[in-house]
């Protein structure tokens, strides 16, 4: 989130503008220290080019990765897999096409087959001013581990002429306890204002429940909470399960208090986080920052970052200083548990979807 925006949560933290300098909770001098290592070789993770890249890991084995390819007017929303464990991606299969303003996709497995949920923004826009005038997160199935797609739902839409032209993005599906499909997303309000939106599925995707608000601001408030990344964990001093970061003790229901990854220096940037644990109950968030640029022009010059901890202990997280994953620029990163206590933070960087292992050592 710009870096406004973030000084705002800062301050619902307690955290106010006189404070120079980043904390131990956001990223800063004080921040803990974890043996992390980050591979210097990046995998391609499609011939083809893409960007907006997401990894999802089927119970066959295999790893996909669905991401964005721009021909000409039209954009392909495209899958890439891997069979040995993230080290080589081939192309697999596409999920849909068309020329107005699709991307986002979600890939998450929901039952055997594999069976193979594809979520993405899909917004019909005006042919002749090229405003949009619908907006949609569309659901795509699989039942043959993202080879093949078809048209399944709409998890969440509305007209543009009712939002005053704002949006809906970025979304991101996770199995709840029951079975049941969760998927989030953010809901563009204003140019300064987004929250996160829920909608559950207890039928395999094909239908939803009415968006249930996550994260709702006050009047006074104006925050982007925008892309949102959810990773299952256990709190070490409690025991208890968790979902976060803010934290949430009831699957996902609902959510605490905030707590701050990273923070970027007063008129710079930081956004498009997304978080996985090790398998050692150690946790990484990704994210794009133009901290480093020589001039701020958000997201032009962006790289991507990453931050880890040791876990959740007593429902707060010490997060490490920034490291540097992939300079400028580079784009809209995720991250997926590979095993062996390392994850693939993955990116686009020149027009290609990239990946770069991070090794808990």
């Amino acid at each position: 989130m710009p870096g406004q925006f973030a000084q705002k949560i800062l301050n619902k933290l307690g955290v106010g503008e006189q404070h120079q300098g980043p904390g131990p909770s956001s990223g800063g001098s004080g921040a803990a220290a974890y043996p992390c290592h980050i591979a210097e070789d990046a995998r391609q993770l499609h011939p083809s080019g893409g960007t907006y890249p997401r990894l999802c890991r089927l119970s066959d084995g295999s790893i996909l990765c669905g991401s964005t390819r721009f021909e000409g007017a039209e954009r392909v929303l495209h899958v890439s897999r891997s069979t040995d464990n993230a080290q080589t991606f081939a192309p697999w299969g596409e999920v849909a096409r068309g020329a107005g303003d699709c991307d986002n996709l979600f890939l998450c497995e929901v039952g055997p087959g594999p069976t193979v949920l594809g979520a993405f923004r899909n917004h019909d826009l005006d042919p002749g001013s090229r405003k949009p005038t619908h907006f949609r997160i569309t659901v795509c199935r699989s039942g043959d581990g993202g080879r093949t797609w078809h048209f399944l739902s709409q998890a969440a839409e509305q007209s543009a002429a009712q939002t005053g032209g704002m949006g809906l993005w970025e979304p991101f599906i996770r199995l709840g306890r029951q079975g049941d499909v969760q998927l989030t997303y953010s809901a563009e309000l204003a140019g300064d204002n987004q929250e996160t939106f829920r909608v559950v599925s207890r039928d395999g995707g094909a239908t939803w429940s009415p968006p249930q608000c996550l994260r709702c601001h006050g009047p006074e408030e104006r925050l982007r909470d925008g892309m949102q990344g959810i990773v299952s964990v256990r709190d070490g001093a409690s025991g208890q399960d968790a979902v976060e970061y803010a934290v949430s003790w009831d699957d996902g229901a609902s959510w605490g208090s905030r707590g701050v990854v990273y923070c970027p220096p007063w008129g710079r940037n930081a956004g498009a986080p997304q978080i996985a644990n090790f398998g050692n109950g150690g946790l990484a968030v990704v994210f794009m920052t133009d901290e480093d640029a020589m001039a701020a022009d958000w997201p032009k010059n962006a790289a991507v970052k990453a931050a880890v901890a040791g876990g959740l202990h007593g429902g707060r997280i010490a997060w490490s200083k920034p490291m540097l994953i992939s300079g400028a620029s580079s784009f809209w990163p995720g991250i997926l548990d590979v095993g062996n206590n390392e994850v693939m933070a993955v990116f686009e960087h020149g027009g290609r979807p990239l990946g770069k292992l991070l090794r808990w050592r």
